[in-house]
């Protein structure tokens, strides 16, 4: 029988099916884990920034001319990065033709920021490195040839490259899924299970008080002289087996 679970009732319910609950989120975070190891290849990410117009403004008459432009051109800056003109460039120095690099590359600005950063996400690193390079280089030389932006320059920096895969993250969230899986499996369970367990769900299954109840469990103890249950048990059978001996044990004395 079931009844509205309370806050009580729940917590008994965890402690009760607490190995099922632990093999599940065992089960859920070895799974995960095989999985990310074995079977996600690792993303790569590789990134370049390039400077748009000098940071070091002096005080001349074109300073303020100047820092008026660099909005437009960082705005000008991240189109033209993202434009087929220098997509198809990369793919051609590379031989990418029949990969999709848009879907790779990512341009960001900051707001307040003279930085544009290209970056680059692939399954193989040294592809992702090379992409990214590739297309700062080929952005600055046509910035300077189509848009004559005199002031553009890449920065430099380590060749670092960055593993984005986060496995302690993904073994985090397997165990929390796991352990919430075993909690609604452990809850299922109990929900259908119909069994009579206490005498409370009999008095809300008839509607009637209980008036006793029997152990089903009494263990019937062996004498030491290993009576068969119908010797012990029926007390006319017994009465009946004793005056048989007594009988034979007449016949016996009158031979004699």
């Amino acid at each position: 029988m079931q009844e509205d679970m309370t806050i009580k009732g729940f917590l008994n319910l965890i402690k009760k099916r607490m190995i099922l609950i632990s093999v599940t989120a065992v089960i859920v975070v070895v799974v995960t884990g095989w999985a990310v190891f074995y079977i996600f290849e690792p993303t790569y990410e590789a990134s370049e920034y390039i400077l748009i117009g000098n940071l070091q403004n002096t005080n001349t008459e074109n300073s303020y001319e100047e820092t008026q432009k660099i909005p437009q051109m960082l705005a000008s800056s991240v189109d033209f990065i993202k434009s087929p003109i220098v997509l198809s460039a990369v793919k051609e120095e590379l031989d990418l033709r029949g990969t999709s690099l848009e879907e790779k590359l990512f341009i960001e600005n900051n707001k307040d920021s003279q930085i544009v950063t290209i970056t680059v996400k692939d399954r193989d690193e040294k592809l992702a490195r090379n992409i990214a390079k590739t297309t700062a280089v080929i952005s600055l030389e046509k910035m300077n040839t189509l848009l004559k932006f005199n002031q553009v320059k890449i920065l430099e920096k380590n060749d670092g490259i960055i593993k984005k895969n986060n496995e302690v993250a993904a073994l985090a969230i397997a165990l929390i899924t796991g352990l919430l899986s075993g909690i609604g499996l452990a809850v299922i369970r109990e929900q259908l299970d119909d069994s009579v367990k206490k005498e409370d769900d009999v008095e809300n299954l008839l509607g009637m008080p209980l008036l006793g109840k029997f152990d089903s469990k009494i263990e019937f103890r062996k004498s030491s002289k290993e009576k068969r249950p119908y010797e012990e048990y029926d007390p006319e059978r017994r009465q009946l087996v004793a005056k048989e001996k007594e009988k034979q044990v007449d016949q016996a004395t009158s031979i004699s």
